[in-house]
């Protein structure tokens, strides 16, 4: 065996010897604490044993009537519906909001597998009753056949096999630097569950109580944090890291530090042990034990801890009421059985009836009232029955009253009738009780918020690749995270080909909060809302056109989910125009990648399109310059034939009226001040017949210049000379 074994070793039998002698006097008291709460008259545990046997010898009563398991069962079921939950906020770095809602869905997730509830309740009813519980956190792998491991929260039924570093000041013990979970196996067990164990060296006064002469052996889990040292790194993106360890996100391979600095740098180390032997050893890079403790009622006394719960302070006044139940039964059985007094000779004759007068209702009984010589005999009395000292009954009630009392319970936080008559009254002495004992809630509140630390401590070496996370909500609706530890980011979005958005998280980027939060249960809130908005329509009906699908949504019976999708369409106009547009911003990542899919098909025939115009105006724009083009020819074409049609003019003018030459000069210039579209469509003008020769006059007359009173229409209507 290695040298560094048997120091492990030493060192771990001197502290675990420490840990008992310091919970030596706690121990004891909160095994009597347990006894007490749990007596029954099959188990008289609230008598003492001489007691108990001195009454039982002489024939008197010794009742057990234990009142305290309904007071113990009034701050647990409290508890049980105002159960603390972890949750996580961003606290500085790159953390992320929606990391830490990722977390706090992730700590739901460890919750719901590790039935975390059944660990909360254990350590809740430990520290009611005996003033000190714990829950402990393990790692696992998910299953027989994966490399993944999962964090599990596991209930501590019998705090005395747990020794927790007496030095420890946290209530939660945040700051203990070691702990043992003990227990003891026979040889057999022993080698049936280490077969590759050391033979046990049955010397038991060399390992004091670790082996014993019965041949069992303590087996224990030995955690501690310890310290070595290291090189702790600043990188230029602002992430730290250990020398030798894996570089954080952001970190290139070869690039070196901006500062450096030596420091210690803590780690768990497990081991589990027997008395002579290390049967295992793992090594993990956490800061906390993983193992969480929640206190009842601490106090420091001349130096020592002194633990207790609710039963403790309540143990006389349980005997009292015990003892004066006892004492109020003997009375009643030290009562005469005969209740009748008889003279001699007065039943002679008639002892059916007097025998079974106990038994039997007889309309009456006959007595002699003369013997043989005619004496006359006494008529027979009844006896007074049995009664009891008022000061026993005085006893008893402020006996029942001292149980109330010491508990910080009254009948109205019992559910029993006292004498307030009014709610309010009545919640307000129900309120006295809780505030009596919230401390064992906000007790168990810390102990909750330092397990979210631990979780926290134990993500990175748990979630070491990348991975697909189970994500609970509120509501317990189940969603899945990616994780991916070499993410730079805390939450990065990718988009595939399909334009589905990936949210990628790196829980190990950011530094996180844990704040606890405790109250009902999500359906006790459900039914408390749906309550709630049944009085809030019952006083304005008009609101059922707003909420009423809210309403049956919130109610605990089959077909309401189908109901209040119904009733969205008997909603007001603007409640449902809200809801659409809340339904169009709730879109199915496939059925958003299909839209953003078709909006991309659809962009790219638009462009296709909006080419196909350009191109068709381009061509529009090409028509309309030729057409503009043959206009122009025409137009010239046009001026050309006005100069020659003019220049004939003045040839023929000598032979016609002045009328005729002026309505052929503006008949002209009509034609020419008409456009047309297409130059071979333009009407040709008949050619003017040529005058005479002799007709054509040397010089137009000045009478041509002068303006004609109507404008001919044609040649027909012009005046004839």
């Amino acid at each position: 065996m290695a040298k560094t074994d048997d120091d492990v070793l030493a060192l771990a039998r001197e502290r675990f010897k420490r840990a008992q002698e310091h919970q030596a006097e706690n121990r004891e008291k909160q095994r009597k604490d347990v006894r007490f709460e749990a007596a029954s008259p099959d188990d008289p545990w609230q008598w003492e044993d001489a007691a108990i046997k001195s009454r039982k010898d002489s024939g008197r009563p010794c009742l057990t009537i234990n009142k305290l398991p309904q007071h113990v069962n009034q701050v647990l079921n409290d508890i049980r519906q105002n159960r603390p939950s972890i949750r996580f906020r961003a606290a500085g770095g790159k953390a992320s909001a929606e990391v830490a809602e990722m977390l706090t869905g992730i700590a739901r997730h460890i919750e719901a597998i590790s039935d975390a509830d059944i660990a909360y309740d254990y350590a809740a009813r430990n520290e009611v009753i005996q003033g000190e519980g714990y829950v402990r956190v393990l790692t696992q792998y998910v299953s027989d056949v994966s490399f993944d491991q999962d964090i599990f929260i596991a209930p501590v039924r019998d705090i005395n096999k747990v020794y927790l570093d007496p030095s420890a000041e946290d209530p939660a013990g945040a700051d203990a630097r070691w702990c043992f979970i003990e227990e003891t196996l026979t040889e057999a067990e022993f080698k049936d569950q280490y077969p590759d164990a050391d033979p046990v060296d049955w010397d038991f006064d060399h390992y004091g109580d670790w082996i014993t002469a019965d041949k069992t052996v303590r087996v224990a889990e030995y955690m501690s944090v310890e310290q070595k040292r290291a090189t702790l790194l600043l990188w230029a993106n602002g992430e730290t890291s250990f020398s030798g360890d894996k570089l954080p996100p952001g970190v290139l391979a070869g690039e070196m530090p901006i500062r450096q600095r030596d420091t210690m740098r803590p780690y768990v180390c497990w081991r589990k042990i027997a008395g002579n032997q290390v049967l295992s050893k793992v090594e993990y890079n956490w800061k906390y034990l993983p193992i969480a403790r929640v206190l009842g009622n601490d106090r420091i006394v001349d130096g020592k801890l002194v633990l207790s719960g609710l039963v403790r302070n309540a143990k006389d006044a349980q005997r009292q009421y015990n003892l004066s139940q006892s004492a109020i039964t003997e009375r009643v059985m030290l009562a005469p059985k005969t209740p009748w007094l008889v003279a001699y000779g007065a039943k002679q004759g008639f002892e059916d009836q007097w025998d079974t007068a106990n038994t039997i209702a007889h309309d009456s009984l006959t007595w002699n009232h003369v013997d043989d010589d005619g004496n006359p005999i006494p008529q027979p009395s009844r006896i007074a029955p049995a009664t009891i000292e008022p000061g026993l009954q005085q006893l008893m009630l402020m006996a029942a009253d001292d149980i109330k009392s010491t508990t910080g319970q009254y009948d109205a936080s019992l559910g029993q009738k006292s004498n307030e008559t009014s709610g309010r009254a009545i919640l307000a002495r129900q309120r006295e009780g809780d505030t009596a004992t919230y401390h064992y809630i906000d007790n168990l509140v810390r102990m909750v918020r330092h397990l979210g630390r631990i979780i926290l401590d134990i993500l990175p070496t748990v979630y070491d690749t990348e991975r697909v996370a189970r994500i609970l909500g509120e509501d317990e609706s189940e969603k899945f995270a990616k994780l991916d530890p070499e993410s730079p980011e805390a939450l990065q979005e990718i988009q595939d080909e399909q334009g589905e958005i990936t949210k990628i998280f790196n829980p190990h980027i950011g530094v996180y909060d844990v704040v606890t939060t405790s109250g009902p249960s999500f359906t006790t809130r459900r039914v408390e809302a749906a309550q709630a908005m049944t009085e809030m329509t019952q006083a304005n009906p008009a609101l059922w056109g707003v909420i009423g699908d809210l309403l049956v949504q919130n109610m605990d019976w089959p077909g309401a989910h189908e109901m209040s999708e119904r009733l969205k369409l008997t909603l007001i106009p603007p409640v449902q125009k809200m809801l659409d547009e809340d339904e169009g911003q709730k879109i199915p990542p496939q059925a958003q990648a299909t839209i953003d899919q078709l909006g991309q098909q659809l962009q790219e025939m638009q462009q296709v399109m909006e080419a196909a115009n350009e191109k068709m105006r381009q061509m529009q724009a090409d028509a309309e310059a030729k057409r503009m083009e043959m206009v122009a020819k025409a137009a010239e074409l046009e001026i050309k034939e006005y100069q020659a049609e003019t220049d004939r003019l003045k040839l023929t003018s000598v032979a016609m009226t002045p009328e005729q030459v002026q309505f052929l000069v503006m008949q002209t210039l009509q034609q020419a001040m008409t456009p047309t579209d297409i130059a071979p469509e333009m009407p040709v003008q008949e050619p003017m017949p040529e005058p005479m020769p002799e007709q054509i006059p040397e010089s137009m007359p000045e009478q041509m210049m002068e303006p004609m009173p109507q404008e001919p229409q044609t040649l027909n209507d012009m005046p004839q000379s």
